[in-house]
């Protein structure tokens, strides 16, 4: 939960977890989430309600040996979606037309996503990837989560969407995204691009929490915020979460997406990427984590993630389009955000193997 460094186990032995029809429902829900960028019939939010929880510093691989002698309940397994993999053409064009919407003034921003697919990552245990993970991004949401009808996807979100403990809450803009290279943290300069995104995202939570009544509230930042090789701008609010209690599940759905997954205007924003994106996000720039439990909520923004599917593992990155807005440097900007994960992953790929030779003596 907030700021927990232990690591949480919750299995569902009981049924399958709940599809959730109408975001109203999470108010009163309690047990870990997975809502996807856009909830429809394909791609539903679901509500894992575990049947057994542990939390503890154990390894994982000791975790679920413990839990071997439960019977977990099979369904039906994600139906297998074709990943299509943008070409840098297909993505200028993308970039371009978003930009003449804006020109328009039809939007004001829009988050243009991407996926890469690398099939030469195999042989990895997940569970020694998960612990690395966790080792290498101490302050990061790190989860591992496999359920019927999503599969299996891993990540490390630095982007908090709703943290609530008791009487206070937590929410957060990001937005703006350059690597950090060999400079020093508060050596970092931001251009007008970066501070115009941030300042859009951070505007539209502003009237979010204002439209649910929230006048009172404490605004940190922007700040430089370091995710590995990569910082972003960051401002948090902080709030009385009696205020939205009785409506959590609308604030939630007033939230997100958020300008720094989506775009401004919402709707607009949606319905833009609906046409110019070839892919299905699926629960990629949705939300997932713990929600109602012990008087906790702590929902994540499913970034600097990947899913495990049939090729391989397919990444998922996304980069904010403005008006000064350059093709070329969105598009390595997608990559540098994939790159993190990829990069890590062939490191952990490389120690794996090492260890297993380690063990033949060769």
């Amino acid at each position: 939960m907030l700021g927990d460094s232990h690591i949480t186990t919750l299995i569902q032995t009981s049924g399958l977890p709940r599809r959730l029809a109408h975001s109203k429902e999470l108010t009163e829900a309690s047990g870990f989430v997975m809502a996807p960028f856009e909830a429809n019939a394909q791609f539903p939010t679901f509500l894992l309600e575990p049947d057994f929880t542990h939390k503890g510093d154990q390894p994982v691989d000791a975790i679920l040996e413990a839990l071997s002698s439960y019977k977990i309940t099979n369904g039906a397994s994600a139906i297998a979606q074709p990943l299509h993999q943008a070409s840098f053409k297909e993505f200028e064009s993308q970039v371009e037309t978003i930009k003449q919407k804006i020109t328009e003034g039809i939007i004001h921003k829009v988050v243009l996503s991407r996926i890469v697919v690398d099939p030469s990552i195999e042989g990895i245990d997940l569970i020694v990837l998960f612990n690395a993970l966790c080792k290498a991004y101490p302050s990061a949401f790190v989860y591992m989560l496999q359920m019927p009808g999503v599969g299996c996807w891993i990540g490390a979100s630095p982007e908090p969407l709703l943290l609530i403990d008791g009487n206070s809450a937590k929410t957060t803009s990001i937005a703006g995204t350059q690597i950090l290279g060999s400079h020093a943290i508060d050596e970092v300069v931001w251009k007008s691009k970066e501070l115009d995104e941030q300042e859009i995202v951070t505007s539209y939570i502003e009237r979010v929490l204002q439209s649910f009544g929230l006048n009172r509230f404490n605004r940190v930042g922007p700040y430089t915020y370091q995710a590995a090789n990569l910082v972003h701008l960051r401002t948090q609010f902080d709030f009385n979460a009696e205020l939205i209690r009785p409506a959590l599940g609308d604030f939630i759905e007033a939230l997100q997406p958020t300008p720094s997954v989506g775009g401004l205007p919402k709707i607009a924003a949606k319905e833009l990427l609906v046409e110019v994106e070839k892919h299905n996000r699926e629960y990629y720039s949705g939300f997932l984590g713990p929600i109602n439990c012990a008087d906790q909520t702590a929902l994540f923004v499913n970034l600097r993630c990947m899913k495990v599917v049939k090729e391989g593992f397919a990444f998922f990155g996304g980069a904010g389009i403005t008006e000064g807005s350059m093709a070329d440097l969105e598009w390595d900007e997608i990559s540098q955000k994939i790159m993190t994960l990829s990069s890590f992953m062939n490191g952990v790929k490389s120690s794996t193997i090492s260890y297993e030779r380690s063990k033949t003596g060769y």
